[in-house]
């Protein structure tokens, strides 16, 4: 009796060891956080004779982007605002998304969720296809950061 009484203490200290150990890993983490104002190409998804994949129009958005990284797990928050135009800069349509996703690296466990909306007029700010080769995020004062940044959380509310 006194033997399993003390099996007993040794298994309780480990899973309260055990416990301590992941609060204490899920408590810290960096956290990276981003407003941004870009443009990309799209491109056709099929190859050309020559091999390359052609341009097809161009991408203008706005985004908010938060990732958190701690020891067991990255979670992701992604909100954007998209214009979508062709190769002679005609709007095409908007879409408005909020993604988030979970990875725990302990349990190699994934989960997330995506919520998109298409619009049928352009919603970004601060860039146009004429302006946005000249256009850099990096050279954003804090004013206009927030103003993306309210723009695009008032949008995400819509959804």
């Amino acid at each position: 009796m006194k033997y399993n009484k003390k099996i007993l203490i040794i298994v309780k200290t480990c899973l309260l060891m055990l416990t301590c150990l992941l609060i204490s890993a899920c408590g810290q983490f960096e956290k990276y956080e981003t407003d941004e104002v870009y443009m990309i190409e799209t491109f056709d998804d099929n190859q050309n004779d020559e091999g390359i994949f052609e341009t097809t129009g161009y991408v203008i958005g706005n985004s908010i982007t938060i990732v958190k990284e701690g020891k067991s797990n990255i979670n992701s928050d992604v909100k954007s605002i998209e214009d979508f135009y062709d190769v002679d800069g005609n709007y095409l349509r908007t879409e408005i998304s909020h993604s988030n996703a979970k990875k725990s690296k302990m349990l190699l466990t994934e989960e997330g969720k995506n919520l998109k909306e298409e619009l049928q007029e352009p919603s970004t700010i601060l860039i146009t296809v004429q302006n946005a080769k000249n256009f850099n995020s990096n050279d954003m004062t804090s004013e206009e950061k927030t103003l993306v940044r309210e723009h695009v959380l008032a949008m995400i509310d819509k959804l």
